[in-house]
């Protein structure tokens, strides 16, 4: 009887000191906490439009305690996030070519999330994530909300990026520090902003960001006014005015001009409507040199039009606004009489 009570004694007991060997904090709790993320999908980006194109995704941070665990522990864990430093912005790439961005801890894109450090300039990660995980030799697992992580790309920043798909995978690493306990009655770990403290840990966690630039042009333009007392047209007149296009960097683009919404108009014969059926005969006429800056200089010798007829001007954009000049001339002709005369021009970029 002796052998046998002694032998039931010592059972409970290997089981006990396996169950403690177990929750050694540096080899049980070791890699105690993973994260997980969604992509940052800024979508198409039209770089010409000036907007700011913003943009979330979520991480979502698990611990637990494995199997033959026993006890809790109060976890602070931050994601941290490198690449930023001040207010440089992060960038995605596409080959040799590159576009800017930043990634936040809040919605109005004031405080840039980065990794701790005591390097001037670089940010923290936002506010710990606090997690308690407990277990009865089973396992125990927590898990925290979805964790919000706000983008934003500026067309200003990007202004002479090139159409394609942009991604960039930042180094993100999730950092904790714990605090345990096998009687359920962990402390307070330290906070994980400042970086590893006691008891800590670390795990890298894949996060990808991405945007597609699309070919896209905005235009502007200022009237021809060949003033306001012309008088008899017994000589030519002339006038010039400009049509601004911003296109996106590399991408070529015709510029077109229609007839004009005069009845009786043509590519060849524009003209300006009065009162009643009176008209005033015009022709537009495309700039003398076009450079990479855009078109000037007039001499009247190329009639402007649209695919029908005429000439269409032709560039490739930059990024930035390029000025053509829109040469105008309204030719010798009978003087109808006195009125306003005016026509209104399409104007058709194609890219």
């Amino acid at each position: 009887m002796k052998i046998q009570l002694r032998r039931r004694l010592l059972q409970p007991a290997v089981l006990v000191c396996v169950a403690l060997a177990l929750l050694q904090p540096g080899r049980a709790l070791a890699q105690l906490c993973t994260a997980s993320a969604t992509t940052v999908a800024f979508g198409s980006v039209d770089v010409v439009s000036g907007a700011d194109y913003p943009a979330t995704g979520t991480y979502t941070i698990t611990c637990n305690i494995g199997l033959l665990g026993l006890g809790s522990v109060n976890v602070s864990a931050c994601a941290n996030i490198a690449g930023a430093n001040g207010t440089t912005p992060r960038s995605m790439s596409s080959g040799a070519n590159s576009v800017a961005y930043n990634l936040y801890s809040d919605s109005a894109h004031s405080t840039v999330w980065g990794a701790f450090g005591t390097t001037p300039g670089i940010p923290n990660p936002p506010n710990p994530v606090n997690l308690t995980v407990s277990s009865l030799l089973l396992g125990g697992t927590a898990s925290s909300s979805p964790i919000t992580i706000y983008g934003n790309l500026k067309s200003s920043q990007n202004t002479t990026a090139i159409a394609g798909g942009y991604s960039a995978s930042p180094t993100a690493t999730l950092t904790y520090n714990y605090s345990y306990s096998a009687l359920f009655l962990p402390g307070t770990p330290p906070s994980c902003v400042s970086g590893p403290s006691g008891n800590n840990g670390s795990s890298t966690f894949a996060l990808n960001v991405s945007a597609t630039v699309i070919n896209n042009c905005s235009v502007t333009a200022t009237p021809v006014n060949f003033g306001n007392s012309v008088g008899v047209l017994t000589s030519a007149l002339t006038a010039t005015g400009t049509i601004a296009a911003t296109c996106t960097n590399s991408d070529s683009y015709t510029i077109a001009l229609n007839k004009g919404t005069t009845a009786g108009a043509s590519i060849g014969d524009r003209q300006m409507a009065g009162s009643g059926s009176a008209v005033v005969h015009y022709q537009l006429f495309a700039p003398t040199t076009v450079t990479s800056a855009g078109g000037s200089g007039c001499n009247y010798a190329t009639v402007w039009g649209d695919t029908t007829s005429g000439a269409l001007v032709s560039g490739t954009g930059t990024g930035a606004a390029q000025n053509y000049t829109v040469c105008g001339r309204v030719q010798a002709q009978t003087t109808p009489a006195p009125a306003t005369y005016q026509d209104t021009i399409l104007v058709t970029v194609t890219y």
